[in-house]
């Protein structure tokens, strides 16, 4: 007797109807089966040594452009940078040789870090502001024309390196909270949405990278630890709890989404993990929300990139909140080992609901 072998989808299915994997997994399992074959990119630590590489030879071009005098003034530079800018582009998109790739890297660096450099010139101020609009016009116009995903990835980063040196600048810490409401949107609409194509895809690790470090140094400024806001001239103390209302309410809806649906709102593990994400929110730093969100999306996407930056800020994130706890050490010694308790508890919680769920 011949025994045909089940397809991809009946197995799906199966699992689907035994509640062992939700409609919204079964999707993406199903998209990631029949997407478009991607080519092979460079391992990722290649990628890191070849943007590292840019760079140098990037600053080291500026420097000797600068000490032989080739440039002349902040117009002399803005041009010198958008020639740069076309030219990186160009022999870019004329060969994909791995020279050529890095030449290219190096040139557009260059270009970019010129044309911040000529504008400030060109407008005589050393204002921030006028390198975050001058920046912001040259990823716009760069982004969608250069492939390389370093830049990609290390342009927008940057610009939000800029606007929240700008806001720390101004005094206008209030518009932190504005800032980091941008970054969650941006990173949950490129993570969540899945227009995550080898165009979006840099950006979409940029935000994931923008948004906790943002987060870093709102805390970093807001509990002046280390002396770290004495460099800017004295310390923010406007309340943490609009970013912490915003990120639970982002993870909220991140669990909604991933478990497809608000009808899953009556299932008691989804609500336990709910009350839990308050408690956090309120008792603790608001980056430590962030870092959860991560890992969470990491695993759902079996994506080990997210994975690992969400472990490397939540660590960053309880030695802050650890740090910034305003009691002794015997208290604080306390207060860990409760934490432990707790999350221990939760845990056998969570496994008991999925022990009940699988057996039925």
């Amino acid at each position: 007797m011949n025994k045909t072998s089940p397809s991809v989808r009946e197995l799906l299915e199966n699992l689907q109807a035994r509640g062992l994997i939700t409609q919204g997994g079964v999707k993406r399992i199903t998209e990631r089966l029949e997407g478009p074959v991607t080519e092979s990119k460079d391992p990722l630590y290649i990628r890191i040594l070849s943007g590292f590489g840019a760079w140098v030879a990037a600053i080291f071009l500026i420097l000797f452009l600068g000490i032989s005098h080739i440039i002349q003034g902040g117009m002399g530079a803005l041009i010198c940078g958008i020639f740069f800018l076309a030219f990186g582009m160009g022999i870019a998109r004329a060969s994909k040789g791995t020279f050529v790739n890095q030449l290219s890297l190096a040139l557009v660096f260059s270009g970019n870090l010129l044309a911040l450099f000529g504008a400030g010139e060109v407008v005589r101020t050393r204002n921030i502001s006028v390198f975050v609009i001058a920046h912001a016009m040259v990823c716009v116009i760069v982004y969608p024309f250069f492939s390389n995903s370093i830049y990609r990835f290390l342009a927008p980063t940057a610009l939000a390196g800029l606007l929240t040196a700008w806001i720390i600048d101004q005094r206008g810490f209030v518009l932190m909270h504005f800032l980091i409401a941008a970054e969650t949107l941006l990173a949950g609409a490129l993570l969540l949405l899945k227009i995550r194509r080898t165009l979006f895809e840099p950006l979409a690790y940029s935000a994931a990278v923008m948004l906790p470090t943002t987060l870093l140094v709102m805390n970093l400024s807001h509990a002046n630890l280390w002396g770290f806001i004495d460099l800017f001239g004295g310390g923010f103390k406007q309340p943490l709890w609009p970013s912490s209302l915003l990120l639970i309410i982002g993870l909220i809806y991140l669990y909604v989404h991933l478990a497809s649906g608000r009808k899953l709102f009556r299932n008691s593990l989804l609500i336990l993990t709910i009350l839990c994400t308050i408690l956090l929110g309120t008792f603790t730093t608001p980056g430590v929300l962030v870092a959860i969100g991560l890992l969470i999306v990491g695993y759902a996407f079996d994506d080990r990139i997210l994975t690992g930056l969400s472990y490397v800020f939540l660590l960053c994130f309880l030695v802050i909140f650890y740090y910034t706890l305003n009691i002794d050490l015997a208290h604080k010694s306390w207060v860990i080992g409760a934490s432990g308790v707790m999350f221990l508890i939760v845990r056998w919680v969570a496994g008991h609901f999925k022990h009940e769920m699988v057996n039925k």
